[in-house]
């Protein structure tokens, strides 16, 4: 179900990209996304609501997310790279957005 996005796993979980290489996954990751059924315009309420501010609150509720989180939070991250980029490259390196992947792909398994 959630295909389109989590092709992308593979490229950010390896650290075999260049930085340039990388950037162009970015890129696609986040056109991709935002133009998804997953997108969400609520993501930072809902990152709010469940008080997912913090990478290590994040972390910890990775392992039992819905797949509608998930997306949440990878909306929030998307919304966030339009005023901040470097964003999602940060979610990346420090493994939060793989392991959300990893989740949306465990669950559509």
């Amino acid at each position: 179900m959630h295909e389109n996005i989590t092709k992308y796993l593979d490229f950010f979980s390896k650290n075999t990209l260049s930085k340039e290489e990388l950037q162009e996954q970015i890129n696609l990751f986040v056109r991709d996304f935002s133009q998804s059924e997953f997108m969400n315009p609520d993501a930072m309420d809902i990152m709010g609501m469940r008080g997912w501010a913090t990478r290590s609150a994040l972390q910890n509720a990775i392992p039992t997310m819905s797949a509608e989180d998930a997306c949440a939070c990878i909306s929030a991250f998307v919304v966030q790279e339009s005023f901040f980029q470097g964003i999602v490259l940060d979610q990346i390196q420090q493994g939060i957005l793989p392991r959300i992947l990893e989740r949306l792909k465990e669950l559509d398994g």
